[in-house]
C-alpha cells in the first residue's frame, strides 16, 4: 500500500465517521421533533417546564426542528461537497445552545443537548476537512 492510499482509507474513515454521528443526531431530533408534535406534555414534564398551553407552540417547536433536520440530509450524504449544511448546523447549534442558556430553567437541558452536539460534530467536522 503507497501512503496515497493510507491517506486516503484514513479520509474515508474521518468521513464515515463524522457521518455516523451526524446521521444519529439528525435521529435524535427527529425523535424529538416527533416527541413534541405527538407527545408536548411529556416533553414539558421531562424537561421541568410548565405544561405547554395552548400546546401548539411545542407542536409547532417539533416540526419545525423535523423540517431544519432534512435541510442537513446533502451534508449528510457527502460532507465534502456539501458544506453549507454542516457549517450551518454546526453554527445553529452553537446558537441554540446560546438562547436556551439565555432562556434558563428546564430550556438549560436543551443548551446542554445542543452545545454538547455543536462541539462534537465540529471537532469532527473538522476532522473531515483535514
Amino acid at each position: 500500500m503507497t501512503d496515497v492510499t493510507i491517506e486516503s482509507a484514513a479520509a474515508r474513515a474521518r468521513r464515515k465517521h463524522y457521518q455516523v454521528l451526524l446521521g444519529f443526531n439528525m435521529t435524535l431530533h427527529v425523535v424529538v421533533g416527533l416527541l413534541c408534535m405527538f407527545m408536548p406534555g411529556f416533553v414539558s414534564t421531562t424537561l421541568g417546564l410548565p405544561p405547554p398551553v395552548p400546546s401548539g407552540w411545542i407542536r409547532g417547536w417539533g416540526a419545525t426542528l423535523i423540517l431544519v433536520t432534512a435541510l442537513y440530509i446533502p451534508g449528510l450524504q457527502d460532507p465534502i461537497q456539501a458544506r453549507y449544511p454542516n457549517i450551518c448546523g454546526i453554527l445553529g447549534r452553537l446558537w441554540m445552545a446560546t438562547v436556551w442558556f439565555v432562556i434558563g430553567g428546564g430550556f438549560f437541558y436543551m443548551g446542554c443537548f445542543d452545545l454538547f452536539w455543536a462541539l462534537v460534530l465540529a471537532w469532527f467536522y473538522r476532522r473531515v476537512l483535514a
